[in-house]
């Protein structure tokens, strides 16, 4: 899937709904490839990225680690396109 730069928006992560304080980043979009890393987003943050067309659900996170987050955790919305 190819991500173009004027395709990029800024997302808002809030997980508070789903009862996190933040969301582990995703190595790859699927619900249990967590990163072990520690600059996961906590609630509040925003980021930018593209909400991926081939795996629904998804937004691809523009980080050098090419990481993903969920949009929905148990059936919750946790990530927002800000500003909307």
């Amino acid at each position: 899937e190819e991500f173009k730069e004027s395709e990029k928006r800024q997302w808002k992560l809030d997980a508070i709904g789903s009862g996190c304080t933040g969301m582990f980043w995703r190595t790859q979009p699927n619900m249990h490839a967590t990163a072990s890393a520690t600059d996961w987003p906590r609630n509040g943050t925003t980021f930018y990225g593209w909400k991926s067309m081939k795996n629904p659900g998804f937004i691809r996170v523009d980080h050098p680690n090419k990481y993903w987050l969920p949009i929905e955790q148990h059936g919750k919305q946790v990530v927002h396109l800000n500003g909307a």
